[in-house]
C-alpha cells in the first residue's frame, strides 16, 4: 500500500482490532451458551472440513458460515465432512446427530429426520469492480472469476456460464486476487458478500451480479435427539446468531484481506 494510506491504514487497524475484540467476546459468550450439549458429544456434519491451518501460515476464516456457527458448538467430536447424499443415511443410523449444508431440491427426508431451513443465503453473487463491462451473467463467458477451494462454487461457472475459474485456497486469497486485477470477478455465497460490501475499503469493487439461482443452507436432524441439544442447535443457527456471525466473519476476512495486499488496488 502507498505511503499516502498509512493515517487511514492506521484508523482502520484500530478499528479492525477493537472489532475483533469485539467478535471473540461474542463467540465465547455464544459458546458459554451451548457449553452443555457440546459436552455430551453430538455429531454434526457438513459437507466440507477446512484442512487444520500450516503452523506458521497465515490465518484464513472459512466462508462456509455452517463451519463457523457448528465450531462453536461442537465440543467433544469433530465435525464430520459428509457429502449431501450421504448425510440421510447416516442421519437414520446414528452416525450423525445432525447436519448442515444444501440439501437437493429432490431429497426425500424420513419420518425420523427433521428438516429445518436455515435463514442465511448461499445463493452465487458476484462482485466486480465499478468501472466493469460485465453485467449480466452471461458476460463472465470467457473472463476470469476468482472462487475458493473451500466456498461452494467450484467447476459450476465453467459449466454453465463458460467463466474461467481461478481457484484459490480461502475466500481472502480470492478476493484479493479481484482487488490487485488478477480476475474479473468473485463468486461467493449472498449472505457473505452483502455483510462485506457494507465496508467502504469495498465501494470500487461494489458491482454486483444478483443471483442466478436461490439456495438456502438446510439443517437435518435426528428425530430421537434429546430436545436440549435441538434447542442448543436452533440457538447456534437461529438468524439472529448467524446475522452476528455473518458480520464477524466479514469483518475478519476483510481484515485479512487488507493485512495481505502489499499493492494498490488495480485501479
Amino acid at each position: 500500500m502507498s505511503s499516502a494510506q498509512g493515517p487511514r491504514a492506521l484508523g482502520l487497524f484500530l478499528h479492525t482490532t477493537r472489532v475483533l475484540v469485539v467478535g471473540s467476546a461474542l463467540v465465547l459468550t455464544a459458546n458459554q451458551a451451548i457449553a452443555g450439549p457440546a459436552q455430551e458429544g453430538w455429531l454434526l456434519g457438513v459437507a466440507n472440513v477446512p484442512d487444520a491451518p500450516v503452523p506458521g501460515a497465515k490465518p484464513r476464516t472459512p466462508v462456509r458460515i455452517e463451519v463457523l456457527a457448528g465450531a462453536k458448538w461442537e465440543g467433544s467430536a469433530p465435525m464430520q465432512a459428509v457429502a449431501a447424499d450421504q448425510a440421510l443415511a447416516q442421519l437414520q443410523d446414528g452416525q450423525l446427530d445432525a447436519w448442515v449444508g444444501v440439501l437437493p431440491e429432490n431429497s426425500q427426508v424420513s419420518q425420523q429426520v427433521l428438516k429445518q431451513t436455515v435463514a442465511w443465503s448461499v445463493s452465487p453473487m458476484a462482485i466486480m469492480r465499478t468501472d466493469t463491462d460485465i453485467h449480466d451473467w452471461a458476460s463472465l463467458a470467457g473472463r476470469t472469476v476468482c472462487l475458493s477451494a473451500d466456498g461452494r462454487y467450484v467447476g459450476e461457472l465453467n459449466a454453465r456460464l463458460g467463466a474461467i475459474e481461478q481457484v484459490y485456497a480461502s475466500a481472502t486469497d480470492a478476493l484479493l486476487a479481484l482487488r490487485t486485477g488478477q480476475c474479473d470477478a468473485a463468486v461467493q455465497d449472498e449472505g457473505f458478500l452483502r455483510q462485506l460490501l457494507k465496508y467502504p475499503e469495498w465501494r470500487k469493487f461494489s458491482a454486483q451480479l444478483a443471483p442466478y439461482r436461490k439456495a438456502s443452507l438446510t439443517q437435518l436432524v435426528r428425530a430421537d435427539l434429546p430436545t436440549s441439544a435441538r434447542k442448543a442447535l436452533q440457538q447456534v443457527f437461529s438468524a439472529k446468531n448467524l446475522t452476528q456471525l455473518g458480520k464477524e466473519q466479514a469483518k475478519t476476512i476483510a481484515f485479512e484481506v487488507y493485512l495481505d495486499q502489499a499493492v494498490p488496488d488495480c485501479h
